[in-house]
């Protein structure tokens, strides 16, 4: 779920799942035409910084990436995802 927090001035994106309780939040800005949320957190000892970056291709076409590293390591792509209105 994603919502715009006006006292930060950010976007927040609420992650819910099985293998946690509660939620992650993520926070997020627009960078140029990117809407971009970052979210670091520790996994069983280890940092891991995650960054999610989606933008519009073209009209009714978006793609959302997911970026994942451990503590200074650069940067994986971990998912694409591609979405079409119909």
């Amino acid at each position: 779920m994603m919502t715009w927090d006006a006292k930060e001035k950010a976007y927040k994106a609420y992650v819910f799942g099985n293998d946690f309780s509660g939620a992650v939040v993520e926070t997020g800005q627009f960078e140029g035409d990117a809407l971009v949320f970052r979210l670091e957190f520790s996994a069983g000892g280890a940092a891991m910084k995650l960054r999610n970056v989606t933008r519009v291709l073209e009209p009714g076409k978006i793609v959302s990436e997911e970026y994942m590293a451990m503590k200074d390591a650069p940067e994986t792509l971990l998912v694409r995802v591609e979405a079409k209105k119909r």
